[in-house]
């Protein structure tokens, strides 16, 4: 059954709280202590693993520009550190070490500012994006005969709560940061 657990991929879903990576990197090591080993990250929390034997990794995750993944010098301080790429989605850059032989990384205070500034960022892109919806469907909504905007406006409200709830979170985090 071994032979065959290498072969083998496994997928699955875990939302993550875009303000508490950590949770995430606690939880991709508790996979590689299982035997599954991240492969790939997809939209929506998708994560793939390969099954092979349990072999324990530290994570780390990084929230990265475009311009940062763009430029071939990235990699190089964490790869320098004994850090292996394992996968990436959109900015979330994830870092897998063998346990306890890499440096740590992301952990001085600059780069833990500069991440959760990154973080605040996003959310506040997704929470502006969110504004023509609701607009669009409070309007609407003022006819009667457009009820069906008031699903759009639902689920961007949605959004635009869980966008800005997670901007306070990394807020908190960065303030906390620059406190310390």
């Amino acid at each position: 059954m071994d032979g065959d657990r290498g072969n083998k991929r496994v997928r699955k879903v875990k939302l993550g709280a875009t303000w508490h990576p950590e949770r995430i990197e606690r939880w991709l090591e508790s996979q590689s202590a299982q035997g599954l080993h991240l492969e790939s990250v997809g939209p929506f929390g998708i994560y793939t693993f390969h099954a092979d034997l349990p072999e324990p990794h530290d994570y780390r995750i990084d929230f990265a520009s475009t311009r940062e993944i763009e430029d071939p010098h990235y990699g190089e301080a964490p790869t320098a550190a004994g850090w292996k790429l394992a996968g990436h989605s959109m900015s979330w850059m994830l870092w897998r070490a063998p346990k306890g032989e890499a440096r740590d990384i992301f952990t001085h205070a600059p780069a833990r500012v500069t991440t959760y500034r990154r973080q605040a960022i996003a959310m506040l892109i997704i929470a502006g994006i969110q504004v023509p919806p609701l607009v669009s469907g409070t309007l609407a909504l003022r006819q009667l005969d457009k009820l069906p905007w008031a699903g759009v406006l639902i689920l961007s409200s949605a959004v635009m709560s869980l966008a800005l709830y997670a901007l306070a979170r990394v807020a908190g985090r960065l303030l906390s940061v620059k406190d310390s």
